[in-house]
């Protein structure tokens, strides 16, 4: 076995919706049986992605919100939380305000929203969640602690011009913006990014990073890829992860997931 821990994105990557392929689900029941470690590293929400990992039957731990919270499946107990503080948050917010952009937030399980648009009824959809429309920057300063993901939805034009300008703003403040989806453009704490979970898992299992290949699709993924591990992207991903990764795989449709353990972890 090549690679003893195998950490993955989930949409667009593993899964879509709250669907994984069956042999791809096979192949990662025989990477766990073989000693395996395997691993979702995903933007999505805890609740929304553990849900998922639950139907599928996939214990261990999972990374949310882009890096921010590491959590036990099966305990629901909180390994690691992190994000962006309060203030910070909020002259993001303020800044990205007249953009037109609709502004989301999280809760322990639903999403708040700033105002009703298709697009935020398509988004709780997908993500598997209720959203409750009210004030957004109210329910943030609740949470009084760090924020670990605040989101936007919007234009697609709008969404990238609006990351590249905010991040030249905030530069070294602890904040970074992004695209891993479309439409939606995400901030979070750099600090606690996808690379950060790949450095804190290795460290928590007790695997050498070159024993690491990581998976993903997307430009939120850059992190998750670079580094003194193994790092790959989806062939029908962006090009700005594709131009990083040490390896580029099959596209989502002939599941990389699966075709990755089997090629370095099934032989």
């Amino acid at each position: 076995m090549k690679y003893k821990l195998f950490i993955t994105d989930y949409d667009g990557t593993l899964g879509l919706g709250d669907e994984v392929y069956p042999e791809t689900i096979e192949s990662i029941r025989k990477f766990v049986n073989k000693g395996g470690i395997f691993v979702v590293c995903s933007g999505r929400e805890t609740t929304s992605i553990m849900n998922i990992l639950k139907k599928y039957d996939i214990k261990g731990l999972v990374v949310s919100f882009q890096g921010a919270r590491i959590t036990d499946i099966e305990s629901g107990k909180v390994i690691f939380e992190g994000g962006l503080n309060v203030e910070t948050a909020f002259k993001v917010i303020d800044r990205v305000g007249e953009r037109g952009l609709t502004l989301i937030a999280y809760g322990e399980s639903n999403v708040f929203a700033q105002e009703h648009t298709a697009r935020v009824e398509n988004y709780g959809k997908i993500v598997g969640l209720e959203v409750v429309y009210t004030d957004v920057k109210e329910e943030l300063l609740r949470q009084k602690e760090n924020i670990c993901k605040i989101c936007w939805l919007g234009d697609d034009d709008i969404v990238n011009q609006t990351a590249d300008e905010i991040n030249a703003i905030f530069k070294g403040e602890g904040v970074k913006l992004n695209s891993g989806a479309k439409h939606l453009l995400e901030a979070i704490n750099p600090s606690c990014s996808k690379g950060f979970a790949v450095r804190f898992l290795a460290d928590y299992y007790g695997v050498k990073l070159e024993e690491v290949i990581a998976v993903g699709d997307s430009t939120n993924d850059i992190d998750l890829l670079v580094g003194p591990w193994h790092g790959v992207a989806v062939g029908d991903g962006r090009k700005e992860l594709k131009a990083v990764a040490d390896e580029i795989t099959v596209a989502y449709k002939e599941q990389p997931v699966k075709t990755l353990l089997e090629k370095y972890c099934l032989d």
